[in-house]
């Protein structure tokens, strides 16, 4: 399996796939096809590897492992019977199996993927005289099925975790911007890592934390201590050291990160991840009012995630946007500021031009991504100086 071609899916959220896409391209990955939330792609052992361990836009990359199409259960169960499992789990090994289904034979997912497990087990019972045992939590293989009119797609996954888990994180803010969704954010901006960087409501640190990883070029799984291709038998230790050596990770940028948050608790938390993340000497934080935050030198990126008022209550959202908006104009003159949030009613309330637009989702909350080019007075103005 090693030099061999597979077929690979990368998932991700909406609105994020033409980023994830061009991330696998520049990874090497071959004949990348756009999916609804998620990049189909073709590439080596090597490459899967490659892909969990850099692509900072995939949430798990599965891959697939057998196509088939079936008219009732008995030839379902053969098929799945029919997959040489054993090249990759163990007979003493753990899996689990998780299944979407939809307008199937099937009544419930539970129902496919008992029937599945019945069928990898009764397998390895024929061959060893003995079978591996479901495990709910960190089994050594995941098994994933899309069963869509009845064809079924069984992927292993290759991931384990969601790879948004970067491995950075000690404590969590009450409603965190996901990793993935600010590293694609970072990518859409535009940001190309030539002036400093500043999250003015940092929460919990993760867009300044990933905008560095960025700018270092420290992959996305560089923290993570498990993928789930660890668990396989095909798992290659000496492979998997050779891709973590292919990262070309920066000493020094000449560049600074800044982060504030009006909560000291807020600000402790960030503190405690980016130095998990050994980001210290990079990133500067402090408790600090939006409205006195300013940039140390122009230009300089501005990108936060303020509440948004679905799983944090502000007193008065409408008037807190308003206050971002009044302290771009006033203190961020010259440089580029991006907003995310679910509640557009309250973004007008900003009372900018956009430069750019984008929707994305941070988890299930759809949002506006919007991008602000900051000037005193018109940009005309601007311009004739």
């Amino acid at each position: 399996m090693k030099n061999k071609t597979e077929t690979y899916i990368a998932k991700t959220f909406n609105g994020l796939e033409g980023v994830l896409m061009e991330e696998l391209q520049q990874l090497g990955a071959k004949n990348c096809i756009l999916l609804n939330r998620s990049v189909q792609f073709e590439g080596d052992m090597e490459m899967m590897y490659r892909a969990n361990y850099f692509c900072r836009t995939a949430i798990r990359v599965l891959w697939l492992v057998k196509k088939f199409t079936f008219e009732n259960n008995n030839q379902f169960y053969k098929e799945v019977f029919a997959v040489s499992s054993e090249k990759f789990l163990k007979s003493t090994g753990t899996l689990s199996i998780s299944t979407n289904t939809y307008k199937t034979i099937f009544k419930t997912p539970l129902f496919a993927s008992m029937l599945a497990k019945d069928a990898i087990c009764d397998r390895f019972r024929e061959l060893y005289n003995e079978r591996p045992s479901v495990e709910k939590y960190n089994p050594d293989v995941q098994f994933h099925l899309h069963i869509f009119n009845n064809e079924c797609h069984l992927f292993l996954d290759s991931s384990g975790e969601s790879l948004h888990k970067r491995g950075y994180k000690i404590a969590n803010h009450p409603a965190p911007i996901n990793e993935v969704v600010a590293a694609g954010m970072i990518k859409l901006s535009g940001w190309n890592q030539d002036c400093d960087f500043i999250d003015c409501m940092c929460g919990s640190g993760t867009i300044p934390i990933e905008a560095a990883m960025i700018a270092l070029n420290i992959p996305s799984g560089f923290y993570r201590k498990h993928f789930g291709f660890m668990g396989w038998k095909t798992y290659d230790h000496a492979l998997w050291k050779q891709i973590q050596d292919e990262a070309n990770i920066q000493e020094d940028v000449a560049i600074n990160f800044y982060g504030s948050d009006v909560s000291p608790r807020m600000v402790e938390i960030a503190r405690t991840n980016i130095r998990e993340a050994r980001l210290e000497d990079f990133i500067h934080i402090e408790t600090k009012e939006i409205t006195e935050s300013r940039p140390e030198r122009t230009p300089a990126f501005v990108m936060i995630n303020p509440p948004y008022g679905e799983r944090l209550e502000v007193e008065d959202i409408d008037q807190l946007y308003k206050k971002m908006g009044d302290t771009f104009k006033t203190n961020y003159s010259n440089c580029q500021a991006f907003v995310i949030s679910s509640d557009v009613q309250a973004m007008k309330n900003i009372g900018l031009k956009t430069s750019k637009r984008f929707t994305l989702f941070n988890g299930p909350l759809e949002c506006k991504f919007w991008g602000y080019d900051l000037y005193r007075g018109s940009k005309k103005n601007e311009q004739l100086r």
